[in-house]
C-alpha cells in the first residue's frame, strides 16, 4: 500500500513538474514572445501575425501614438533578416499586471532586441494562462527619401508614392511602413543618376522609428549635365555678335568692329550639382570665353586685332530628371 501511495505521489509530482515546464515554454509571457520571434525566425509570417495581438487594428494603433494607417507592404518573409541565437533577457511583471519582456537575437549576424507587452486574456482548464500583445510587436518605419522617388530593401524597390500621398512635385517623399521587430534592415537608393548610402537601422517594437535614405548625384548625373552645359556654352560661342542672345558671357566695344567677332569657349565653369529647396541646381559658377575681333579706333581711324578672354559666371537654376532618363536644364546667368 505504501509502494502504490509513493507511486501515486511521483506521478502527480511529475505531472506537476511537466505541467510547470509546459507553462513556461509555451504559456508565460516570456515562452509566447519567444514564440513570435521564432515564427519569425522560421520566416513564417502568417503565423506571426496570426497570434494574439500581432496584427494592430487601426484604432491600436492610434491608442499608441502610432499612424494609423501605415503601408504593410513590408510585412513580407523575403524582408525579413535571418534571425539567430533567439533568448529572452528579462521578464518584468508591470503595476498594470502586464508583462513585458524582452528578447534578444541576432539579425544577419547583428546584436538585435525588442520589448514586448503581453498581458492574460484567460488560461485552459484554469492552469495554463494565455496571453496577447497588449501593444503592437511590430514596429512603424517612417522612411523619407530625400531627392529621389524610391527606396531599396533586401532586393526590392518601394516609391513611397504609392503608400502615402504626396504632392506631386515633391522633390523629397515619405511614407510609414509596418515592419517586423526584432530585426536590422538595411535601406539604400540606386538609379543612373543617383546614388545613396546604405543606410542601417533597428527596428523597435511598438514604436514609430524615422529613417532618412539620402540620395546623391552620380558620376554620370554630372558628367550629362557637364556635356550638356558645353554643348551649350559651344552653341552661344557660334554666334557672331558681341552679345550672343541667351548666353552668359558677350563683350561691349566702344570703337567700330569690322568683320564678325569670333568666341570660342577657353575655360568652361566647372559643374557643381547641389540639392535645392525643390530639385537639383548648380550653383554659380566663372568660366571665360574668347574674343577674336577686328576693331577700327574711333579717335585716329586706327585698325587693329582685339584679343581677349572674357570671364563670365553662370548657374543652373533648374535641373529636372525626366522619366525616359533625359535631363533637362533651366540655365540662369
Amino acid at each position: 500500500m505504501l509502494i502504490w501511495s509513493g507511486v501515486a505521489v511521483l506521478l502527480v509530482l511529475a505531472f506537476v513538474a511537466a505541467v510547470g515546464a509546459v507553462q513556461r515554454a509555451f504559456y508565460s509571457p516570456a515562452g509566447f514572445a519567444t514564440s513570435y520571434v521564432d515564427a519569425l525566425a522560421a520566416r513564417d509570417v502568417r503565423a506571426a501575425m496570426a497570434m494574439p495581438g500581432a496584427d494592430p487594428t487601426p484604432a491600436s494603433l492610434s491608442a499608441q501614438g502610432l499612424p494609423e494607417k501605415p503601408s504593410r507592404e513590408l510585412l513580407r518573409p523575403d524582408v525579413l533578416p535571418h534571425l539567430t541565437g533567439i533568448r529572452v533577457v528579462s521578464d518584468d511583471q508591470l503595476a498594470s499586471g502586464s508583462h513585458l519582456v524582452e528578447v534578444a537575437a541576432r539579425a544577419d549576424g547583428h546584436p538585435v532586441t525588442a520589448k514586448f507587452t503581453v498581458r492574460q486574456t484567460g488560461s485552459v482548464l484554469g492552469l495554463l494562462p494565455l496571453w496577447e500583445f497588449a501593444k503592437t510587436p511590430l514596429t512603424v518605419a517612417h522612411i523619407q527619401v530625400q531627392h529621389a522617388d524610391t527606396f531599396t530593401i533586401a532586393g526590392h524597390t518601394l516609391e513611397p508614392r504609392a503608400a502615402e500621398k504626396q504632392p506631386a512635385d515633391a522633390f523629397s517623399v515619405a511614407a510609414d511602413y509596418l515592419m517586423f521587430a526584432p530585426a536590422r534592415y538595411s535601406l539604400g537608393h540606386h538609379s543612373r543618376y543617383l546614388t545613396a548610402d546604405t543606410v542601417a537601422f533597428p527596428a523597435a517594437a511598438g514604436q514609430r522609428v524615422p529613417v532618412a535614405v539620402d540620395a546623391q548625384p552620380t558620376n554620370a548625373f554630372v558628367s550629362v549635365v557637364q556635356t550638356q552645359l558645353h554643348d551649350f556654352l559651344d552653341d552661344c560661342a557660334k554666334q557672331e555678335v558681341l552679345q550672343p542672345a541667351g548666353c552668359p558671357f558677350g563683350a561691349v566695344i566702344d570703337d567700330r568692329v569690322q568683320g564678325l567677332p569670333a568666341w570660342s569657349i577657353v575655360r568652361y565653369p566647372p559643374v557643381t550639382i547641389q540639392a535645392g529647396e525643390t530639385g537639383w541646381v548648380m550653383p554659380r559658377s566663372e568660366g571665360a570665353a574668347h574674343l577674336s575681333v577686328t576693331v577700327q579706333s574711333l579717335f585716329d581711324g586706327s585698325v587693329s586685332q582685339r584679343e581677349t578672354d572674357e570671364p563670365f559666371a553662370m548657374s543652373v537654376s533648374k535641373i529636372t530628371l525626366r522619366d525616359d532618363d533625359g535631363i533637362d536644364l533651366v540655365v540662369a546667368d
